[in-house]
């Protein structure tokens, strides 16, 4: 098996092109393991763990099964639907692990789970994204830097764009057979990861500080419902579930970024523990924290048409109130 050298490219260790050709050619022949086609010359370095790869496989269906039927049950179809969306996204990418736990040299096993697991946690980023547009509504629009309804329009726009990215340059590496199709493949699903983790950021750094100035605000200021679901139990177990979510999500989108800038048959890509632990784990967490908390029965407000008019009126009831007592 040939050793091939970092390659580094901006910075980054991009050496996906030279390990990429060099594993096809040296292993151009293999079908499936045998002894002159070790289980070493994949790309992974190793066969999936069968049953564990199952038990995620199962867990995410499970969950598709639960936001289903949320979906119908609370009818937050925006939200999950992009829940359904990621965690299918998921089973079909573990079903790819399983064909490559049967033959570890199979080409749609390979290609099958790199585009979808590369790309799945978009899907429910979109959904992480659409709770803050009703927080701010409800809370207080003063407080925050844009208007609530840019919210979705802008961070979902820019999930939209690390989606295609992803899709599009794990698409091409999967399939790749030339140099030029190999690293472009490769830098544009690197731009895609790195951009999810720029919105993912911009996003928290954005939530942290309207919650802050939420925070720092008057009691009076407040309107009575703001008042009411920020000292709601539901409201925070809510939120903390939202926070659980994105949190593990980034987490993993950042160990996407190390595993790629290593290039192909780097040793954390060929280390099952360290993709079980911040891939498979943090995805599961994500998307249960996402049916746990469901906005559907623990923030009910998203629920409701609220726009910035609507607490508007809100505060002017309560200003009356205040002058009549």
């Amino acid at each position: 098996m040939v050793e091939v050298s970092p390659l580094p490219v901006g910075g980054l260790t991009f050496h996906f092109l030279k390990a990429m050709l060099t594993t096809r050619a040296a292993t151009h022949a293999c079908k499936e393991v045998a002894p002159e086609c070790p289980v070493e010359g994949t790309i992974y370095g190793y066969a999936p763990d069968y049953s564990t790869t199952v038990e995620f496989c199962v867990i995410f269906a499970i969950c598709c099964l639960v936001q289903l039927v949320q979906m119908f049950r609370w009818r937050l179809w925006s939200f999950s639907v992009s829940v359904i969306l990621g965690a299918l996204t998921e089973v079909i990418g573990y079903f790819g692990r399983i064909l490559l736990n049967q033959n570890p040299y199979s080409s749609i096993g390979f290609q099958t789970q790199i585009v979808t697991l590369t790309l799945a946690p978009a899907f429910w980023s979109a959904a992480i994204y659409l709770t803050l547009k009703h927080e701010v509504n409800v809370l207080g629009p003063q407080y925050s830097l844009i208007r609530a309804k840019w919210y979705p329009y802008i961070f979902v726009t820019c999930d939209l764009i690390s989606l295609v990215l992803q899709g599009a340059g794990g698409g091409i590496s999967a399939t790749a057979k030339t140099t030029r199709m190999i690293d472009m493949g490769s830098h544009i699903m690197m731009a895609g990861i790195v951009w999810q983790v720029v919105t993912l950021t911009v996003f928290a750094m954005m939530s942290v500080l309207f919650l802050l100035r939420i925070r720092g605000a008057m009691k009076e200021e407040l309107t009575f419902e703001a008042q009411r679901v920020w000292k709601s139990s539901k409201f925070w177990s809510f939120f903390w579930g939202i926070a659980i979510a994105f949190s593990t999500t980034y987490v993993r989108c950042v160990y996407r970024i190390v595993e790629m800038a290593g290039g192909w048959k780097n040793e954390i890509m060929q280390d099952e523990f360290s993709f079980t632990l911040f891939e498979s784990a943090m995805c599961v967490a994500a998307v249960v924290a996402l049916c746990i908390a469901h906005p559907g029965y623990l923030f009910k407000e998203m629920r409701r048409d609220h726009d910035e008019e609507s607490v508007v009126d809100l505060k002017e009831i309560n200003y009356r109130e205040k002058e009549i007592s």
